[in-house]
């Protein structure tokens, strides 16, 4: 039997109501996690998520899934985007002179 340290949840599909709506959201039997289904799509796939969010309890998940109308982290992570972008930019010109 080989060890890993990689995680490899156990999803479970849940159904939780926020707002009177009913959300299908993913709760990791392994780590007792609850996971964004729009922050991690691919857990309701079974997949194993390379990046999302993730909580221990069903109430700060609705909070979160809530705030997933003012999209407050999508506006920061593309500042952050265009930020990386410039800095690649920034480092090919200066490769381009150091050639000259």
């Amino acid at each position: 039997m080989s060890s890993t340290t990689r995680w490899i949840p156990k999803w479970n599909i849940i159904n939780i109501e926020i707002e009177g709506k009913q959300i299908e959201v993913c709760y990791d039997e392994i780590t007792k996690l609850y996971a964004c289904p729009y922050c991690t799509p691919i857990c309701k796939k079974g997949g194993i998520p390379e990046q999302g969010s993730y909580f221990f309890n069903v109430d700060d998940l609705k909070e979160h899934i809530k705030a997933h109308k003012l999209s407050l982290w999508i506006k920061s992570k593309k500042v952050e985007e265009e930020e990386e972008e410039e800095k690649i930019k920034v480092g090919e010109e200066e490769e381009e002179e150091g050639e000259e």
